[in-house]
């Protein structure tokens, strides 16, 4: 029997309407030592619908000479994706802008992406030459705090002044059917005299989609996947690079590698569905020996020449603004250990195989020190063959036959695809936890594999050892992580460890991704050790694409 895991498809590009994404944020103003949320909304055709061509945002932080500082992967989920991007010490004062893009859309022209103008405030470096500290205050806005409403979602506070430390509860009720279907964007936070420019919201935004497909240099949407593109070159004397099966694996984590053919030119592309979290990966060609080395290539990216930035001003009478709020952001930052935000975990995936492989567990077993010796006496299916003085694994299959063996045993370890026999041939055999068989072909990707050998070091040993002495490792840009952003609570119970803990957070609740199972939603942060005016902010899309942004405020007193 043999068992197809994926497949290589053609896909007609020209069929595709162009896609939009708009990139909201917890504020336009930010001081070195904060952190920038994201909620990334993506749309599909003149319909406004949410897209679910891409399946990855790009999403860059430009300074005023277009140089990217920051270059974030977001994972899209049905049109809806989220992330962050920590302010670190080394930025200057200046005008920055958020970028985001997909693949796809920088097929519409060099000018087709979103952005958002940001001030970054760093209070740690002295006045750097050309920024000029003005009295003049036209650069930035009086606070106001009247409510801004909408037809589609409105919102309701249990109280509009309350004490410090304190819990306040929040209803939003969405009207009518395009409202409840809808997704949005939730931020409490204080509000302060830095509001140097006006908050880009969801109603500020334009959808321009353009129909003009430039098909003459297309570049493919990442319709299942991350992409990442490369080029084999070979040092040795072979007459073709094409039709060479080459693979990734994903160091940091146990996933299936990919594999891939080279074409004429030795480049290819590997599709990756499960998208990538970890930076490192080790790659392998299949049938060569080890006379050659990759070249991964850069993601595609838009041209940012046309970007324009202004001078900024910052008014002498917002030094203790300024001052005030960084110290609550030092320390909120000292005691981030007891308020982080935590990864969302993804389920651990049973391997592709499950069901039909036969795994040894070799303490089961009497030991032997040798892996030669541990598949003879102990692993019934699996084998250790010698070819012109060098070791090969095979799986006998159904249709196995000696001396033929015309198509490779997929070999892993520790989650590695390897291709150097001889170090797992001389690896201590003590170290080995478990081998599973699986005695069928697979066509993984463009290759057809006779059998699966998979081994599992103690405490992945093999890996980390296979990673300083043979593997090819090569850095890839991965996908930012998906996080449950910290909300403080204050229990009756925990009073008197909690009293201890400084609260000076700015943010009060930041919830990326806000749905709606029917007309009403409630949300229950507690105000922070921080008095003075506080707003709550909706912003988003109703089902139809009409924008949505409701303001309400609130104070905190002593």
């Amino acid at each position: 029997m043999s068992m197809v895991l994926m497949g290589q498809e053609k896909v007609d590009f020209d069929r595709f309407e162009s896609e939009e994404v708009n990139l909201q944020t917890n504020g336009s103003v930010f001081l070195s030592g904060e952190t920038i949320y994201i909620s990334i909304f993506s749309f599909l055709g003149s319909s406004s619908q949410p897209s679910s061509l891409s399946k990855i945002v790009y999403v860059t932080l430009i300074d005023n000479s277009g140089k990217e500082l920051v270059s974030q992967k977001i994972a899209m989920n049905n049109g809806r994706g989220s992330g962050d991007i920590f302010l670190g010490t080394n930025l200057e004062t200046g005008h920055y802008k958020l970028i985001a893009y997909t693949r796809w859309m920088l097929n519409f022209g060099k000018q087709h992406f979103f952005e958002k103008d940001l001030i970054l405030i760093n209070p740690y470096r002295t006045n750097e030459s050309g920024i000029p500290y003005s009295d003049s205050s036209k650069n930035f806005e009086n606070f106001s705090d009247q409510k801004q409403y909408s037809p589609f979602l409105s919102i309701n506070l249990e109280k509009s002044i309350l004490k410090t430390r304190k819990p306040l509860a929040i209803n939003l009720l969405a009207k009518g059917k395009d409202a409840i279907r809808g997704s949005y964007t939730l931020s409490v936070k204080k509000v302060d005299s830095l509001a140097l420019l006006e908050i880009q919201s969801s109603k500020d935004i334009q959808l321009d989609f353009d129909r003009n497909l430039n098909s003459d240099s297309l570049i493919a949407p990442e319709l299942r996947g991350a992409l990442i593109s490369g080029k084999l070159e070979i040092e040795e004397n072979i007459k073709s690079k094409k039709n060479i099966t080459v693979s990734l694996s994903l160091l940091e984590e146990d996933l299936l590698p990919e594999f891939a053919l080279t074409d004429e030119a030795g480049e290819f592309t590997w599709v990756l569905d499960e998208l990538p979290t970890s930076q490192q990966a080790s790659l392998a060609a299949i049938n060569l020996k080890d006379r050659y080395h990759f070249k991964i290539y850069d993601d595609p990216k838009p041209d940012y020449s046309g970007l324009s930035f202004e001078l900024v001003s910052i008014n002498r009478a917002l030094k203790g603004v300024i001052e005030r709020r960084s110290v609550a952001n030092q320390i909120e930052n000292a005691y981030y250990q007891f308020k982080p935000d935590t990864v969302i975990s993804t389920l651990k995936k049973t391997p592709f195989y499950s069901g039909i492989e036969k795994t040894f567990l070799l303490d089961d077993y009497t030991r032997f020190n040798s892996v030669k010796e541990t598949f003879t006496e102990i692993i019934l299916g699996g084998a250790v063959r010698m070819r012109n003085g060098e070791p090969f694994f095979k799986v006998e299959t159904s249709n196995f036959i000696e001396g033929n063996e015309e198509y490779p045993t997929l070999l892993l370890v520790d989650g590695i695809h390897v291709t150097n026999n001889n170090f797992l041939y001389n690896y201590p055999a003590t170290n080995i936890e478990s081998v599973t068989i699986v005695q069928e072909e697979y066509y993984i990707g463009p290759q057809r594999f006779s059998g699966i050998i998979d081994v599992r070091s103690f405490n992945a040993d093999f890996k980390s050892q296979y990673m300083l002495n043979i593997v090819d490792i090569k850095s890839i840009n991965p996908i930012a992580v998906n996080k449950n952003y910290f909300n403080q609570h204050y229990y009756e119970d925990q009073k008197q460890v909690q009293s201890k803990i400084p609260d000076y957070r700015y943010q009060l609740l930041w919830r990326p991704v806000v749905s709606f199972q029917n007309d009403s939603i409630f949300f229950n942060c507690f105000t922070s050790d921080v008095t003075g005016m506080f707003e709550v902010v909706v912003s988003g899309f109703t089902s139809s694409g009409q924008p949505v942004f409701v303001k309400s405020y609130f104070e905190v007193s002593n």
